[in-house]
């Protein structure tokens, strides 16, 4: 989680002799990844006998007053401890959802005094290289390459699965292997020898608390294929000069029929004239 904000204001007075440590209407952001826990801080000093609160600004929905918790969901709770200055509201197993801004606030004789958090819930995503399909021959070795992004906390796992077979630790299958990059980006590979036609399908690509990736593997049969092609065109071939011999004999016979009475009677009539 990283946290940036201004310098921290000098106190200000309030009635009864309260101090306040945080001036109106600052506001510091928070960065944190999706499945962590978030601390929000705020700090406030000297409060006597008011309340702290926590507002969630999506829905307006008090989250916390004092030590005590008013939501239902149990992921958010306040950690204060008595004599402390600061009252910081924990968001824990984060969801999408929880990204936005979030108000602490204390009211006063002359008004309320707001400190705003935006927390940014950081998503990472796996991104597999390449195109949507993987295209090899039976035969040939599947390498697929997938990169962890946007990962604030580096996964210390990546995890491959053919359509719902995992294959990290896959036994059945051999020839399976997975490694694993750490450093700048995790990134990881998988390496399947030997590909058949079973291994054709969806593959997936994914690490705790991340959006995965997939690609679709088609493994063809190669010169098997071809030969299957050659041999079809070569039959359609066969049966189209067939079809065209029988086409042009049945023709022949068709204009003998047609026409040879009167050759005949030609002949015949030639004769008696001679």
């Amino acid at each position: 989680m990283s946290v940036a904000s201004s310098p921290s204001p000098s106190p200000s007075t309030t009635e009864s002799g309260a101090w306040v440590g945080i001036e109106n209407n600052t506001v510091v952001n928070v960065k944190a990844q999706l499945g962590y826990t978030a601390f929000l801080p705020c700090s406030v000093r000297m409060i006597g006998d008011k309340q702290i609160s926590w507002i969630r600004r999506r829905d307006w929905h008090v989250l916390t007053s004092g030590v005590f918790t008013y939501t239902n969901d149990e992921r958010f709770s306040i950690t204060h401890r008595d004599g402390a200055d600061d009252w910081t509201l924990s968001i824990k197993y984060l969801q999408a959802r929880d990204n936005g801004t979030y108000e602490c606030q204390i009211s006063t004789g002359t008004g309320i005094v707001s400190q705003f958090v935006n927390l940014n819930v950081i998503v990472p995503e796996a991104f597999i290289l390449g195109n949507s399909e993987y295209h090899v021959e039976a035969g040939s070795p599947i390498n697929l390459y997938c990169i962890i992004e946007q990962s604030p906390l580096p996964p210390h796992v990546v995890y491959w699965k053919h359509e719902d077979r995992l294959l990290n630790y896959d036994t059945e299958r051999g020839g399976v292997s997975v490694n694993i990059e750490h450093g700048a980006k995790t990134a990881s590979r998988l390496i399947i020898h030997s590909a058949v036609a079973s291994d054709s399908g969806f593959y997936t690509c994914e690490a705790p608390n991340t959006y995965p990736a997939h690609v679709h593997v088609f493994v063809s049969q190669g010169d098997k294929t071809a030969a299957i092609q050659r041999r079809t065109s070569g039959s359609a071939a066969t049966v189209m000069r067939r079809e065209g011999r029988w086409w042009w004999e049945s023709l022949l016979a068709f204009i003998t029929t047609l026409y040879w009475p009167a050759y005949t009677t030609i002949i015949i009539t030639s004769h008696k004239l001679l």
